[in-house]
């Protein structure tokens, strides 16, 4: 689980953003609150839900957290000479600017001796410009330290012009001749990985577990083409009959979906309605359906794994009654006992009557079009079992559109 992020320079953010997810001590004790597996006197909120004007910022923040899980994990053998994804603020005095990530996560991967618990864990990025060239183009800094007793110690860590730090910790001698060809535009994580050594392998396969649908190539939300979403659900036979359990439970008519074969080797996604004699196929369900069944298979995923979720736009096509159905897979213990956690924008405000001040952060742009976020938590004044809905549309949290 993610315990703090906090970016600076990248796209609609200027200055620091930090969202601190880590929730006070004196806050009463709630179902959708985990306590962290590294931290057991930490508790966090198992969804993230971040809310805000059209153009506030809030896909770029959670852009943010996925363009950085992929550079970690996949910026090894990157050819074009430039880091894709970390564009600045189109600003004259950020145009050349480095972008900053910090990162504070819990790690199963990491564990200092076989009976020690879940390690904390903070990664630091920095990644330089050279000119006017907006893409960045070679990493500053990088760094990965863990907290023994609540101290610092560092596990790895290169800064220009200095040989990569690798710790006794991590399994890798510090004179380990891979350490040199690390190349300057890629993560050490994934160039350490893809150089087959075992403790690296292990942190890559926990980062490409993450889910998302947030594209690197296109500003709205990624959706698998219908064959490779029927190809899943063939080879994963069991998920058909948990969504089917989930499209009875949301009362859209469907008594379950299966495969039907089509001929020439290919296959339909099929549903039962009731009262009709002939299936419909998925092309032919509503948005809502179509959104749901390309959705679910990450969802469940995450779910059962453990695992983060990071969903842009993720109410979008849904009835909010669905949309908090959804939500409410990750905040009830018994649709979520592994502790994954859920990140994702919202536009449908009624949700937030279903949510607690803690899971929910406003994201906004000041006149220069820089985007701020803060949590609903840290508003003065804002008691528990408040409607927060209300509050929010009356304009006394911020964060709201202003027409005219």
């Amino acid at each position: 689980m993610i315990h703090r992020f906090r970016i600076n320079n990248f796209q609609s953010i200027r200055e620091d953003v930090e969202l601190d997810f880590r929730i006070p001590k004196t806050t009463p004790e709630k179902p959708c609150f985990r306590k962290s597996r590294s931290r057991p006197d930490v508790r966090l909120p198992s969804v993230i839900a971040l809310i805000g004007p059209n153009g506030s910022g809030k896909s770029t923040l959670l852009r943010a957290m996925v363009e950085t899980i992929r550079f970690v994990a996949y910026s090894y053998g990157n050819r074009s000479g430039n880091i894709p994804g970390f564009l600045p603020f189109l600003s004259s005095e950020t145009l050349s600017s480095s972008t900053r990530i910090e990162v504070d996560f819990d790690a199963f991967w990491f564990k200092p001796s076989e009976d020690s618990a879940d390690s904390l864990l903070r990664y630091t990025l920095e990644l330089e410009r050279d000119g006017a060239n907006l893409f960045a183009s070679k990493v500053g800094h990088e760094a990965l330290f863990s907290f023994p007793k609540g101290r610092p110690r560092r596990l790895l860590e290169r800064k220009k012009g200095q040989p990569v730090y690798i710790s006794k910790e991590i399994g890798l001698r510090p004179r380990d001749d891979r350490l040199a060809s690390i190349p300057e535009d890629a993560s050490i994580i994934s160039s350490l990985a893809r150089m087959e050594v075992d403790s690296f392998q292990e942190i890559l396969q926990d980062v490409e577990g993450v889910q998302t649908n947030i594209s690197n190539t296109d500003p709205d939300p990624w959706k698998p083409d219908i064959n490779a979403v029927t190809r899943y659900y063939r080879e994963h036979e069991g998920l058909v009959g948990k969504i089917s359990d989930r499209l009875r439970r949301f009362d859209l008519g469907i008594k379950d979906m299966n495969l039907q074969p089509a001929g020439d080797g290919k296959w339909l996604l099929a549903f039962k309605h009731h009262g009709l004699s002939v299936p419909v196929v998925l092309e032919k369900e509503s948005a809502g359906t179509r959104h749901l069944v390309h959705t679910f298979p990450a969802l469940n995923y995450a779910l059962d794994a453990g695992q983060l979720a990071i969903m842009d736009a993720l109410d979008s096509d849904f009835h909010v009654e669905l949309s908090a159905e959804i939500i409410d897979w990750f905040r009830r213990k018994e649709t979520n006992p592994v502790k994954a956690q859920l990140f994702c924008s919202l536009h449908n405000i009624s949700i937030l009557e279903d949510l607690e001040k803690e899971e929910v952060f406003i994201v906004e742009k000041d006149r220069s079009g820089a985007t701020h976020a803060y949590g609903m938590r840290d508003i003065s004044g804002l008691r528990r079992g408040t409607n927060l809905q209300k509050q929010y549309r009356s304009g006394a949290l911020g964060g709201l559109p202003a027409f005219g």
